[in-house]
């Protein structure tokens, strides 16, 4: 007969761990239980009691009942099954143990502290053999691609294994017996072949560097995530190539493998390769952390300015300008996974260490001027102003969210991870020091932000930022500026001050929704794998914005001249009528209209905070009039005669104390500095303001409503059918409380039209009455906001609503001249980092061919910056050769770039560039022609990229065998 062997189940590492340590108490306890049981296998003697009770009658017949189906016997009553059921017992879940939940906790420990080490390890190894096969194989886009290049091993057969891996390429997948040994690691060895390991010992599953890449691509520009990509390959691939089964599973024509963990792992070591590949090439050149920044964000912000910026004002000349904002979508849940990692920072996230340094810098100003906050109208209403937010607010989450910075291109420049806190304030603090200690000492810097005004306040109130404060100007972003005062406004609205050009501040919106499709299943990954992946999203989000960034100038300037046009063209129609105000009948000027734009800020800054809520009082007080009069109007209701003499005597009375006593408020309040001579006028004019101001805001909130159906056109944002719907409800909700609103400002308007026509503003028929189809298509820097209603002022800026659109057609005209001069340093900026980055690697590349014939001629020649980069197992001469060739391969990226960027260019050079630069151009064209002839000296034949690397032979020196006891982490 065939001997049959039985397995039991499967025990894990926590199950045999665990009977180790409690294998005494186990061995007792089954001692205890063998003599509990043979002391009662023992016969035991009978009672007393038990042997005079017993007795045997053998006179009575004994029938033996015998029921040929034991168990199933039916003669109870039926109740007895609710007795069965009643005394069903439940047995409560046991509680895991205190000290089993550490075990586990210990070994989960253990085992991603083990796993981050490993590959940590391989990574050291894997880097430069990625290098050697990128460039042997082009990028595994040559027909070597798949071939073993694996150098020749000088070990035994006992070094030497063989063992199945599970191989997944984009054309197929199989499993394939590979040859491994002692002297290089697995990973190492199936990079060889062209693939990638899903772990770093002894990998069961590889991915083919082309499948990596393809998804790399295909992540960047439609987000997939890892379980449905695999689990579409696997259903592309199976019918074409072979099924994949997990090792020592039963059943396995059942179910496929699922190779999910093993492919993220892949992902993430890809993308680690990539960055240190970068990583590599910013050490050859030896940038600096300003270089780098224009390298990997904006060139036209931090590349360098080799021409005098002095015929530029003082306002715009050398100006940086950035904008910052949170945004609290982006949290992660703390049981989303066991962080026993050590947390790895990308480097476009600030270190934890620079938003703790800021922190407690305001803590210790705080300490040293405990000075309290003055509490504005914009820090009530804007919550991040004043966040009292931690992790109570967002239950489960410990990262709750990012703060951003980007500049006025959308490239983004820095993150701050946002953990278990609100929008604090150290966080644009960390980032605006950093920012500061990157670029150049002197340069201006314009930050953006919405609520900039608050930020401003602060860093001036704690004495922050001492040695810098001179050069940094704070304002607001465009869209969220007019939820802020007038007050606010005149100090911080980009389009109301100088320097900030045509700048908008919305640029970190925009990189918000572009990172939204992250939001959801970052929630759930581990801390890591978050970082990560939002900072290779925006990797490639700044490496696309740097391709585009010749026609993001060219469209700005088109839309700027657009503009232009479009203000003149107004402008020119003002300059053409009569200005009442002019004595000598003359016509609006420009200089008539600067003149009241400074007396409206005059005027401004002397009516403070006190006035403001004076006025707001006095409109209280005339609401409350306003319901008295109505309240006698009703008192003529004949049902009135009804009420006897004492009720209606004091019913009376208490109306005339009221009124009175508001008559005394309202004398109060009013002083002998009263603007107006006629209280009634005044009384009206206050009231149409306040409905306007209510007006103002369902404005506001109508416009937020509309944001996304704007963006969708103006910047292609795509919205799906359901989102539309939304924001169509949510503004269909809006409109009764819009109407309501708009009725009352009707009222108070025909009000005072009726019994003051004369006043400015007043004339026409129905020009300043409101409806819901008008306030939908006004902008809310419309000149019907803007008036002097509130400060009942009779100067021109405040009566008359052709100045008022003068003043901004010049103020337009201003930002328009500033975003031309922004624009043309910018093109500057841009064209000499493309200039020096291009002289840079071709210096390397000539140094590195002279250190070739050097270490030919003396292999001890004495080390330079290219020896002092750790590359492992591999030579100086492979190494001065594997840089070489990586160089080379750069320079032609760059000089792809530059040939993109050359037409338009070419074009904004002759459109904005002044006089004093038109010799810069010839360095321009000098770099084109020198880049026509790299091509015919440097890549004859693209697609030959063996000869140079034909010597390279990984290992051959280093590499004997010496390295194999390498220790390793066991999982």
């Amino acid at each position: 007969m065939r001997r049959q062997r039985i397995f039991g189940p499967p025990t894990n590492r926590e199950d045999r761990v665990r009977r180790r340590l409690n294998a005494t108490e186990d061995l007792a306890a089954r001692q205890r239980l063998e003599e509990s049981m043979s002391q009662a296998r023992e016969p035991r003697p009978p009672l007393q009691e038990e042997i005079f009770n017993h007795r045997d009658d053998t006179f009575n017949d004994q029938e033996e009942e015998i029921n040929p189906q034991p168990g199933l016997e039916d003669d109870a009553d039926d109740n007895e099954d609710d007795q069965w059921q009643t005394n069903w017992v439940t047995v409560d879940r046991e509680e895991p143990d205190a000290i089993d939940l550490m075990v586990q906790a210990s070994n989960e420990r253990h085992r991603q502290r083990a796993r981050e080490f490993n590959w940590n390890l391989i990574l050291t190894y894997l880097h430069p053999v990625y290098m050697v096969q990128k460039v042997e194989t082009s990028n595994w886009a040559g027909a070597n691609s798949y071939q073993d290049h694996c150098p020749p091993c000088k070990c035994g057969p006992q070094a030497k294994s063989r063992r199945c891996v599970d191989l997944i390429d984009i054309h197929g997948q199989r499993c394939v017996a590979v040859d491994f040994c002692r002297c290089t690691h697995d990973a190492v060895r199936l990079l060889y072949l062209g693939y990638i390991a899903g772990s770093p010992i002894q990998p069961q599953t590889a991915f083919s560097v082309p499948l990596l890449i393809f998804h790399n691509h295909l992540w960047n520009n439609c987000h997939i995530g890892a379980l449905p990509f695999t689990r579409a390959l696997t259903e592309f691939l199976e019918p074409r190539s072979q099924k994949l089964f997990a090792r020592n599973r039963q059943h396995q024509n059942l179910k496929s493998r699922d190779v999910r963990k093993p492919f993220s792992a892949a992902v993430d070591l890809y993308r680690r390769l990539e960055e240190q590949s970068d990583t590599l090439f910013h050490s050859v050149l030896g940038l600096s952390d300003q270089q780098v920044i224009a390298t990997l964000s904006c060139p036209a912000c931090f590349g360098p300015q080799p021409l005098d910026s002095s015929m530029y004002p003082e306002t715009t000349r050398d100006r940086l300008v950035v904008c910052l904002d949170g945004n609290f979508q982006h949290r992660h849940h703390t049981k989303a996974s066991r962080n026993h990692e050590q947390l790895r920072t990308p480097r476009i996230f600030l270190d934890q260490a620079n938003v703790d340094k800021a922190s407690c810098l305001i803590r210790e100003k705080e300490t040293l001027d405990n000075t309290p906050e003055q509490v504005d109208r914009c820090t009530e209403a804007h919550k991040a102003a004043d966040d009292k937010r931690n992790e109570s607010t967002w239950k489960g989450c410990d990262d709750t969210g990012l703060m951003g910075c980007c500049c006025r291109h959308d490239a983004a420049i820095y993150l701050a991870n946002i953990h278990k806190s609100g929008e604090k304030r150290c966080f644009p603090l960390a980032i605006i020091q950093q920012l500061l200690s990157v670029i150049e000492p002197n340069r201006q810097v314009g930050i953006l932000y919405d609520i900039g005004c608050s930020m401003d306040k602060f860093i001036n109130l704690r004495n922050l930022l001492v040695d810098d404060r001179q050069r940094i100007k704070f304002g607001t972003s465009i869209f969220h500026a007019y939820a802020h005062n007038w007050t606010c406004q005149l100090d911080y609205h980009p389009r109301f001050n100088k320097g900030w050009g045509l700048s908008d501040g919305e640029g970190l919106e925009r990189m918000w929704s572009y990172l939204s499709p992250l939001v959801s299943p970052l929630r759930y990954a581990t801390r890591n794998h978050r970082l990560d992946s939002i900072s290779h999203r925006l990797a490639h989000h700044n490496k696309r914005s740097i391709k585009q960034l010749s026609f993001w100038l060219r469209k700005k300037f088109n839309l700027a001249v657009k503009r232009r046009r479009e203000t003149q063209m107004a402008l020119s129609k003002l300059l053409a009528k009569q200005n009442p105000h002019s004595s000598s009948g003359r016509n609006y000027t420009r200089a008539f209209f600067l003149r009241q734009w400074t007396a409206q800020r005059a005027f401004q800054a002397d009516h403070t905070d006190v006035e403001e809520r004076r006025m707001k009082k006095l409109v209280a007080m005339y609401q409350r009039e306003n319901v008295i009069e109505l309240l006698r109007c009703r008192l003529r209701n004949p049902s009135l005669l009804l009420a006897t003499e004492a009720e209606v005597r004091e019913l009376l009375d208490s109306i005339e104390a009221e009124s009175e006593k508001l008559k005394e408020e309202i004398e109060s309040l009013l002083g002998d500095s009263a603007p107006a001579a006629n209280v009634e006028e005044r009384k009206l004019r206050l009231l149409l303001w306040s409905a306007k101001s209510e007006l103002f805001v369902e404005a506001v909130h109508l416009r937020a409503e509309r944001q996304p159906l704007v963006d969708s056109k103006t910047i292609g944002a795509r919205l799906g059918t359901k989102l539309k719907e939304k924001i169509f409800k949510a503004i269909n909700n809006r409109r009764p409380a819009i109407d309501k609103v708009i009725t009352e400002y009707n009222l108070r308007y025909s009000q005072y039209r009726l019994k003051f026509p004369n006043q400015h503003g007043t004339h026409g028929d129905d020009d300043n009455l409101m409806s819901y189809k008008k306030l939908k298509t006004m902008p809310l820097d419309d000149t019907f906001w803007n008036d002097g209603l509130f400060y009942h002022c009779d100067a021109p800026w405040a009566i008359n609503p052709e100045v008022r659109e003068g003043i901004n057609c010049v103020l337009g005209l201003s930002r328009v001249q500033e975003e031309f001069e922004l624009i043309a340093q910018e093109l500057v900026r841009m064209m000499a980092w493309a200039i020096e980055v291009h002289d840079q690697i071709a210096k390397q590349i000539s140094y590195m061919q002279e250190r070739m014939q050097q270490l030919r001629r003396a292999p001890d020649a004495p080390e330079d910056h290219v020896d002092r980069i750790h590359l492992t197992n591999i030579t100086r001469g492979d190494k001065v050769k594997l840089i070489h060739k990586e160089l080379l391969n750069r320079l032609a990226s760059h000089n792809e770039l530059v040939e993109e960027w050359s037409d338009n260019i070419t074009w904004l050079w002759g459109s904005c560039q002044p006089t004093e630069n038109l010799t810069f151009i010839q360095d321009w064209n000098n770099l084109l022609r020198q880049i026509k002839q790299e091509k015919l000296d440097n890549f004859p034949d693209l697609n030959d990229v063996n000869d140079v690397l034909e010597e390279i032979v990984s290992g051959e020196v280093v590499d004997d065998g010496e390295d194999t006891e390498e220790v390793w982490v066991d999982l």
